[in-house]
């Protein structure tokens, strides 16, 4: 059974991948709420070597500022938030990703979640509270540091991410009501609509798949 380390382990998607992940392979779960903190370089080196026989990473963990506790750091333009998000949802991106590649030999696979808005700017119109500009540059950031890593690395492994948009969940009535206007299938994503493409990228059958972005958007990003 091959290994996979899961971070975001503990979110909203991320318990219903781990939950699916399992049936096929050893999950290592990595969350926040587990006291894991993986912008702290030796914690993440710690733990990889730990799990040096994993054979794909799947980086699912970061910073929201609508998901965040501190609302008020999250919402700002700061130099603070800015730390917050691009240390998150961009730097810990590179320590896991480029430690990976360097000490699970036999590994095969990484997938960053990205964002949709990491793709495209947010319909500010759409929101009370406009997106984050942080949170929009540290997810695009994902995107980058994904094609960087797989022109360097596609030989060894594949690394490819994921631009999704938002699952249905507790979602703000108003909110959601704008959003499906622009969704061409009129309906939010379900998690499970993930498994089908996170365990293709976790397979031989995805053996010519490098750098690219897999959007998952029911559409709202074709126009």
């Amino acid at each position: 059974m091959e290994k996979i380390i899961l971070t975001g382990s503990e979110g909203l998607i991320g318990k219903k991948i781990y939950n699916f992940l399992k049936k096929k392979f050893k999950v290592v779960g990595l969350d926040i709420k587990k006291g894991h903190n993986l912008v702290n370089e030796k914690e993440v080196l710690d733990i990889l070597k730990k799990n040096k026989d994993a054979k794909y990473l799947i980086n699912l963990h970061g910073y929201n500022d609508h998901l965040s506790v501190n609302k008020k750091r999250s919402t700002s333009n700061s130099y603070q938030a800015f730390l917050d998000f691009h240390n998150i949802n961009l730097y810990s991106f590179y320590l896991t990703n480029i430690n990976f590649i360097k000490i699970c030999k036999k590994a095969k696979g990484i997938i960053n979640f990205a964002s949709l808005y990491g793709i495209q700017s947010p319909k500010h119109h759409m929101y009370k509270e406009k997106k984050n500009i942080f949170y929009v540059t540290s997810k695009y950031g994902v995107i980058g540091l994904t094609k960087y890593l797989a022109s360097l690395y596609g030989k060894k492994i594949n690394i490819n991410a994921i631009a999704s948009g938002g699952v249905d969940s507790n979602i703000n009535k108003n909110f959601k009501t704008k959003m499906l206007i622009n969704i061409p299938k009129k309906r939010m994503m379900k998690t499970e609509e993930l498994f089908g493409v996170i365990e293709l990228l976790c397979s031989s059958k995805s053996s010519y798949i490098n750098g690219s972005v897999i959007t998952i958007d029911g559409g709202y990003s074709s126009w």
